[in-house]
């Protein structure tokens, strides 16, 4: 919850409202409190703001990254081999029982290993932003 002397607003975000909206919570109890000491303020839901644009993949699936691979491998096909082992889906991680890693993580090394897809990425925002 915070409060904006600017707008004269009590704002808080959906989770907190709903926390509040329950009496004898502390986030009932907090609102309340607020809403004494600022009587005059209006109170509202808020969603979350980001500090900073992140850069959106959207599109990037494991399929597309599987399709991508499969037409950019090297001859030994070494690439498709991490991509497998990452997902937890080689026999080597499947003996061992091996949790995939995240999609995150494996979103990070794929943007790695291919930087023209991160590029085409940022270009395409631009293209779209203008």
């Amino acid at each position: 919850m915070t409060i904006n002397m600017k707008n004269r607003t009590i704002e808080m975000t959906k989770k907190f409202a709903k926390a509040a909206a329950k009496f004898g919570t502390d986030e009932y109890r907090q609102l309340q409190e607020a809403r004494r000491d600022y009587p005059y303020f209006k109170v509202v839901t808020v969603s979350h703001k980001t500090s900073a644009k992140k850069d959106s993949y959207k599109g990037l699936t494991y399929a597309y990254m599987e399709k991508y691979i499969e037409t950019h491998d090297d001859d030994e096909k070494s690439i498709m081999a991490e991509y497998l082992m990452l997902r937890g889906l080689s026999e080597e991680a499947q003996e061992a029982l091996a949790e995939p890693c995240s999609y995150q993580g494996i979103k990070d090394w794929f943007l790695k290993k291919f930087p023209a897809i991160a590029e085409f990425h940022k270009k395409r925002e631009k293209l779209l932003a203008a």
